[in-house]
């Protein structure tokens, strides 16, 4: 059944209100004040269709509720009813109202929005200015810790299944450190990792990644790598592709769970790290350096461990730093040029997923972690930074109907 509802708005003007920004003050406080009305007349026609669809509930009493919604503070009242042995009120649990909540869930979705990019303390300020109802930055931390809990409880939900296998399929995984709240702890790791079997070309030398996957949290390294395989495994089918490059920096921790839940996957060292290592130990060398960096460009490895073989006495200067590097090029030799040995082994259209670096890794950690977590003075405990990066990449999965997968009919009457 439908109806309609109709609200009148009344504004007086005057001679005063040749001032636009008076003008536009006044129009937006009437319209918010028909919105509460409108709201709450709203409100009284649900609850009557909702008795009329429920003719054995027996209305017991009036009881009130008051609201911080999108458009303010409202209170009504609503019917308290007896529905066979239980009570309850009935128009609470069909809109999802838990029983002691002061703020709509709207409220909550607009906090959590908000908070994913900017501060609580600036997020409950612009969500005050805009509801006109005082809210603290308390409010806003613990419904975004509320939102994240559900996120990471159902992040794993399949998305469907893979029509078809991909012949390639990239990850890359890496970590990243922020400062701790945590009694005892200076710091502590957030993990983040991306799939990906597709890139789009913008431009001479620009890709973008056409299918990507992003998945972070603080975790255990052996729980994290599972729960990022359900998530490759869900949107590529990564059991049943030709070749799967796993892309890191060389940390132990990425290489075991690597080989944990991708095995015979191929490992590319990120080539950066090499050149970092050979601009500390050669950077005051300029000829050498640039020698020893072609041979890294050209795949050389075998030119550039000779090399520094030789490299004793008064040029190389630093004996410990060349028997570093040296140790570095012999033990990561395979996974500097594994791509490299890949790629005529693929169609042309996969060779240019098959990169030497992690760019991708790194602009996603500055996206996701950088610019919310990393600001100056930011401390995290485990937790809130947990369930915040949940929530970003929650809200980067799903975009605008993000919300809209956490509020299943099901999860609804299980809040009521």
């Amino acid at each position: 059944m439908t109806d309609t509802i109709e609200v009148v708005v009344r504004l007086t003007i005057s001679e005063e209100d040749f001032d636009v920004n008076r003008l536009e003050e006044r129009v937006r406080a009437a319209r918010t004040e028909a919105g509460r009305a409108l709201f709450l007349r709203a409100l009284a026609w649900l609850e009557a269709q909702a008795l009329a669809n429920h003719p054995g509930a027996v209305c017991q009493r009036r009881r009130q509720r008051e609201l911080d919604t999108t458009l303010g503070h409202v209170a009504f009242e609503r019917w308290h009813v007896r529905c066979g042995a239980k009570t309850t009120c009935l128009l609470d649990r069909l809109l999802g109202l838990a029983r002691h909540s002061r703020v709509s869930p709207a409220v909550k979705k607009r906090a959590s929005e908000l908070a994913s990019q900017m501060t609580s303390r600036e997020a409950a300020a612009v969500l005050s200015q805009e509801s006109g109802t005082p809210l603290s930055a308390q409010s806003v931390h613990r419904w975004v810790q509320e939102v994240g809990l559900q996120v990471a409880e159902r992040e794993l939900a399949s998305g469907g299944v893979v029509t078809s296998p991909r012949e390639v399929v990239v990850t890359e995984i890496d970590d990243t450190a922020v400062h701790s709240q945590e009694k005892g702890e200076r710091k502590f790791f957030l993990k983040l990792a991306l799939g990906y079997s597709q890139k789009r070309r913008l431009g001479p030398k620009r890709w973008a990644l056409a299918d990507k996957l992003v998945y972070g949290g603080v975790e255990e390294p052996e729980a994290f790598a599972e729960r990022f395989y359900v998530r490759v495994e869900d949107q590529f089918g990564v059991a049943q592709a030709r070749h799967v490059v796993v892309k890191g920096d060389g940390a132990e921790w990425i290489r075991q769970v690597a080989a944990q839940v991708f095995p015979g996957h191929v490992f590319q060292l990120d080539r950066w790290h090499l050149l970092d290592r050979i601009t500390q130990f050669a950077g005051h060398l300029p000829r050498l350096w640039k020698r020893l960096t072609r041979w890294v460009y050209a795949g050389r490895l075998g030119a550039l461990a000779r090399a520094l073989r030789h490299l004793v006495g008064a040029e190389a200067r630093r004996e410990q730093a060349r028997q570093e590097l040296l140790g570095y090029v012999t033990t990561h030799a395979a996974a500097i040029t594994a791509v490299d040995r890949l790629r005529p082994q693929v169609s042309p259209a996969a060779r240019a997923l098959l990169t030497h670096g992690t760019g991708a890794m790194e602009k996603n950690i500055e996206i996701f972690i950088g610019r919310r977590f990393k600001r100056w003075g930011m401390r995290w405990t485990r937790r809130g930074a947990h369930h915040l990066l949940k929530l970003r990449l929650w809200i980067f999965r799903f975009g605008e109907k993000c919300f809209e997968a956490l509020n299943s009919s099901e999860t609804r009457l299980s809040n009521a």
